[in-house]
């Protein structure tokens, strides 16, 4: 069956279609829901930009710079996004699968329908990234909505994540595949950057002081105290510390990268998400979109610790002399004792 989206951006139709499928393959409803969920990805705004208020954010400014910069930046630019596309299009497609295996009958029969035709759709991705390689024109194109849109020789992709939900960590994801080759900060620096140290790339490994007493044990680095009940189970503490003392290391590292790259950090807007089917955690910077991408278990596994973090990110992000946080294991749950 021929599923035709019409892409209001270039006037022209993505066909959707892989080779052997005809219309006696999916019945009219799988059809339907392959269609729903291309339009929300192609063409609806509102799919792309529920997760984020878009005309701020970092993924934002960083196309609209990209929008006026030479065809080669754009086409590296789209390559990225498009290959994150195709990826997160195949997963859906391997997910419908997985749950087809697990029902019977006409359920059975619309998931596999459905997966066959998703995987199409990151098929004609896959395409779209063949012709930016043999040098077809891309242009990068942004809505005032804040839809953001690939077009390759004539034909558009809108850059929505099917799963709006989704869309931050995906905007995420490909800002650092992109970022990890070309010099970001010229895109989206502020003006006050002028003067500021570079945020190092790595840190040392951190060694923390410990110390005991007959109230139990207390693990300390860098304005970080972090106080257990008991002084057994010590190599159960030093994981827990060592684990604390690395995520907080890595989010001061990421916020202060965010900040040279002209994101506004609204802290009391900090909220910790898991990324589906995924190891990494987004950390959701303000109301715009703008997300941190890090693996970061222990933050996510125990309530209110971003929050009493808080503090102390925002002085190591500002630059301000450092605060000391005081943290109780057993405030979230980190019980040692009697393992």
């Amino acid at each position: 069956m021929p599923i035709s989206v019409n892409v209001a951006q270039s006037g022209s139709y993505l066909h959707i279609l892989p080779r052997g499928v005809s219309s006696g393959n999916l019945s009219f409803r799988t059809c339907l829901l392959a269609l729903m969920l291309m339009a929300i990805a192609l063409l609806s705004p509102h799919a792309a930009a529920e997760s984020s208020t878009w005309s701020s954010s970092r993924f934002y400014r960083t196309v609209l710079y990209l929008g006026k910069s030479a065809a080669e930046e754009q086409a590296t630019f789209a390559i990225a996004a498009l290959s994150q596309l195709a990826e997160v299009y195949m997963a859906e497609a391997d997910l419908a699968r997985a749950q087809a295996q697990r029902n019977q009958g006409n359920d059975r029969a619309k998931l596999y329908g459905w997966s066959v035709a998703v995987d199409g759709y990151a098929n004609q991705l896959l395409l779209l990234l063949d012709e930016i390689e043999e040098g077809y024109p891309v242009k990068l194109l942004q809505s005032s909505e804040g839809a953001v849109t690939v077009r390759v020789a004539g034909r558009a992709v809108m850059l929505g994540h099917p799963r709006p939900g989704q869309q931050a960590a995906f905007e995420q994801r490909v800002l650092a595949d992109f970022c990890a080759g070309n010099d970001c900060r010229r895109m989206t620096a502020s003006t006050s950057d002028a003067g500021m140290q570079p945020v190092p790339l790595s840190r040392a490994s951190v060694s923390p002081n410990w110390s005991f007493s007959e109230r139990g044990s207390l693990c300390a680095h860098g304005g970080i105290e972090l106080h257990f009940d008991s002084a057994s189970e010590l190599a159960a503490s030093r994981e827990f510390c060592k684990e604390l003392l690395r995520e907080a290391a890595d989010l001061a590292a990421e916020f202060s990268w965010q900040e040279r790259h002209g994101v506004v950090i609204d802290w009391t807007a900090l909220r910790i998400t898991a990324t589906p089917r995924g190891p990494q955690h987004l950390i959701r910077l303000n109301h715009s979109g703008d997300s941190v991408l890090l693996s970061a278990p222990l933050l996510f596994s125990s309530p209110g610790l971003l929050d009493d973090l808080r503090p102390w990110l925002r002085s190591q992000t500002s630059g301000e002399q450092v605060v000391t946080v005081q943290l109780s294991a057993a405030s979230y749950g980190w019980k040692v004792a009697g393992k």
